[in-house]
């Protein structure tokens, strides 16, 4: 009865909207605890500073994020009750914090994101990611500790979420099942306004080679099979594909070579193309017709296509409704503002993200929150921009993503002390499961 309360309760509230406005206060649920864990938050502003900055000045790619692995990790080991493990089931530069309540009870994860990307630093603000989840997990830690309450949150270092999936490795490892996670918690910066809602296609990657003969470009060309030409062939193929595709089918690529003398045929050409769509299954389609564009090109040129589809394809992020409405009563009441629900839910989506395949499995949310310039703008430039980059590492987004974090540890305190709160936030879960097999 507890859990069928409850999770009318969270229906009702995400029905709920505003006549005159687009964005929705949200401040007149519990949020007793709010003072709590700002004032905690508020208390190792310093600390949290010197992580965010200091991953922001030291850009690391996937899976060499020594640096900060060391930082994060040395910094977690030195708090109060927390039990860390170091490159988790070989995964170099991953990690667990854990700590104890007085008892059995939820489980509460918190995933810090910390590569950037090449030749942009952190231009996707991995390093505010990192931040909100060490701090959503310790202000968590501190409310357990003070009231005593059962229950486990740990914060994992979850490395290389740019394009190589770290998240996927630790899933097929069997790392988040053998912790015994509930929900899982993350957040990311953005350009855009504040939302507890992360939308994001599925997608996977490719690289391709096309290799044919090479012979000179005037004297004999008959002698040649170009190479270049095949690529050509299939990237015009795809681009008239897209006039039959879905408005959340994407692809978009990048010719990485097609020759090396423009009077010798080429012998060797090569790409990288990534593939996005609304869900996993729309992802197996799109792909399949994707696919049979390079296919054309080998037939067409008498070329030979080597193609390979690497590791680590993204699901569709998936955001738990009952979660997202505990994060916006709390970011709500802190002075932010949020977008009407109903809207939100079904806006556009973009990018992907390995937390996706997160959130298929285990309860999840991904809020957005919108960054600044030190002056208080807004970067010209969203995610993988350098006018990004830069605001990533201003005071005034730092003071946003702490602002996002002490919302996210709400939540988690939610799950930890509202009755029926955390079967109910499965069994959304399992219903939106039973509704995308249909």
């Amino acid at each position: 009865m507890a859990k069928c309360a409850y999770l009318l309760t969270c229906c009702l509230v995400l029905l709920t909207s505003s006549a005159n406005a687009s964005d929705v206060r949200r401040q007149d649920n519990d949020t007793s605890h709010v003072d709590a864990i700002s004032d905690y938050v508020d208390s190792i502003y310093d600390d949290m500073w010197n992580i965010s900055k200091t991953i922001h000045d030291n850009p690391e790619l996937g899976f060499k994020e020594f640096k900060a692995h060391n930082l994060l990790t040395s910094f977690m080991e030195a708090q109060d009750g927390w039990n860390v493990t170091r490159s988790l089931y070989n995964i170099s530069t991953s990690f667990s914090a854990v700590f104890e309540g007085s008892g059995d009870g939820p489980v509460i994860s918190f995933n810090s994101e910390y590569d950037a990307l090449p030749n942009l630093g952190h231009a996707c603000g991995h390093n505010l990611i990192a931040t909100v989840g060490v701090t959503g997990a310790l202000a968590t830690a501190k409310i357990m500790k003070g009231q005593n309450l059962p229950g486990k949150v740990i914060l994992f270092g979850t490395p290389a979420e740019e394009s190589l999936g770290g998240k996927v490795d630790m899933l097929e490892a069997g790392i988040f099942d053998d912790y015994e996670i509930d929900i899982s918690l993350i957040a990311h910066p953005s350009n855009g306004p504040d939302t507890p809602y992360m939308r994001t296609f599925s997608t996977s990657r490719l690289d391709l080679e096309y290799y044919g003969k090479t012979a000179h470009a005037s004297a004999a060309p008959y002698e040649g099979i170009n190479a270049q030409d095949a690529l050509v062939l299939a990237y015009n193929a795809i681009g008239l594909l897209r006039q039959q595709s879905q408005r959340t089918d994407q692809v978009h690529g990048i010719i990485n070579s097609g020759g090396t003398s423009i009077n010798v045929i080429p012998e060797l050409s090569s790409a990288s193309f990534q593939i996005r769509a609304k869900d996993d299954t729309d992802l197996d389609s799109w792909s399949a017709r994707i696919l049979k564009c390079f296919d054309a090109g080998a037939v067409a040129t008498g070329t030979e296509l080597n193609l390979t589809m690497r590791d680590n394809s993204y699901s569709a992020m998936l955001s738990n409704d009952i979660l997202a409405t505990s994060w916006s009563k709390y970011f709500t009441a802190l002075g932010g503002r949020v977008p009407e629900p109903s809207l939100d839910r079904i806006k556009d989506q973009g990018g992907s993200t390995d937390q996706g395949n997160i959130s298929k499995k285990w309860p999840s949310i991904q809020p957005q929150f919108q960054i600044y310039n030190e002056n208080g703008s807004v970067p010209t430039g969203g995610p993988h921009t350098a006018p990004f980059e830069v605001a990533a590492g201003s005071k005034k987004s730092f003071d946003k993503a702490l602002m996002t974090a002490k919302g996210l540890a709400g939540v988690a305190v939610d799950v930890l002390t509202v009755e029926g709160m955390l079967d109910a936030i499965k069994a959304e879960l399992e219903s939106s499961a039973a509704s995308s097999d249909m």
